[in-house]
């Protein structure tokens, strides 16, 4: 474990589930090796060799190993042409600038089915390495987190990362349902300090994504052992983790109905629980990786919505 967390000079990201990429990340060494299973990563990539090409690059999620090859590991919850070829650029980057061997990883929570590869042509395609959570067996993860509690052996770090990502493994819970279940377990569970802390900031923000109900999640709340002192300085990424669920719930509701006017009551009870306040910080962080015409498409949200973000941004 690192002794120097570099987590608050990482940019704030709207995106629940790249929050908790960018902690797992930013504060520990081994989460590289739990995505690529390389056992001699030896640190980051050298910040002083990095041009202006980085510009849009997100330098945590460079390593090197000991041959001096270069690792480029991006999370996508979910996944296009578009973010694929964006990508192909970073590793095309990495490798102009360094003219190292460069391994690309993609990290992917969303869900499937999805497209593996993208071509260029008949020859020329990017096929890069894959972690999908969604093809873990959550299941078996879990079962081995119980006999650990049972048995009182402390997790190591890799368990810890199993604990952290199990509700977006492939088990057979219901989101929410597998996020209340771990936090029901927090205060029993054997660990370091250190990755308590990373577990429990984690799933204070899994609960912010996935719960509504005020019981519940004071129920919740009472299973963390952190402090309530501890936990102040992330009550606004908590908060923006409600967002998110909130408005992604609108949504939902909207496209289950099938039908334009099913649609716009999604939105409706959305932007009555926070809908306009979140699109504040999502829209606009969306803006940096899609089109405003995508935006519309995949979240259901008129483009004339999406557009004045665009404006105000110019």
């Amino acid at each position: 474990m690192e002794t120097n967390s570099n987590y608050s000079q990482v940019p704030f990201r709207f995106d629940t589930e790249d929050e908790i990429f960018i902690i797992c990340m930013s504060e520990t060494e081994e989460f590289p090796q739990y995505i690529t299973n390389f056992n001699d990563i030896v640190g980051r990539y050298d910040n002083r060799l990095i041009s202006l090409d980085y510009k849009n690059l997100n330098l945590d999620s460079v390593r090197q190993r000991i041959n001096g090859d270069l690792i480029n590991i991006e999370h996508h919850s979910s996944i296009n042409s578009r973010l694929m070829q964006r990508d192909y650029q970073y590793s095309v980057i990495l490798h102009l600038n360094s003219g190292r061997y460069v391994h690309p990883f993609i990290f992917y929570t969303g869900a499937l089915p999805i497209e593996k590869v993208d071509y260029l042509n008949e020859v020329m395609f990017f096929n890069p390495n894959w972690f999908i959570t969604r093809e873990v067996e959550g299941n078996i993860r879990l079962n081995n987190i119980l006999y650990k509690i049972n048995e009182n052996i402390k997790l190591n770090v890799f368990d810890c990362f199993d604990l952290i990502w199990l509700p977006k493994f492939n088990i057979n819970m219901e989101f929410d349902e597998c996020v209340l279940k771990c936090i029901s377990l927090l205060k029993d569970i054997p660990m370091d300090y250190k990755l308590r802390l990373i577990v429990e900031r984690s799933y204070f923000l899994w609960l912010g994504k996935s719960v509504l109900d005020e019981k519940k999640l004071e129920k919740a709340r009472n299973c963390f052992t952190m402090s309530e002192l501890k936990l102040r300085p992330f009550e606004e990424q908590f908060r923006d983790a409600m967002m998110d669920n909130r408005f992604r719930r609108g949504i939902d509701i909207g496209k289950k109905q099938g039908i334009d006017i099913g649609k716009k009551q999604g939105i409706d009870i959305g932007k009555r629980q926070g809908v306009d306040e979140s699109e504040e910080k999502f829209i606009p962080a969306l803006l940096e990786f899609k089109s405003p015409e995508e935006i519309s498409k995949d979240y259901d949200i008129p483009l004339e919505r999406v557009l004045k973000y665009v404006k105000r941004s110019k």
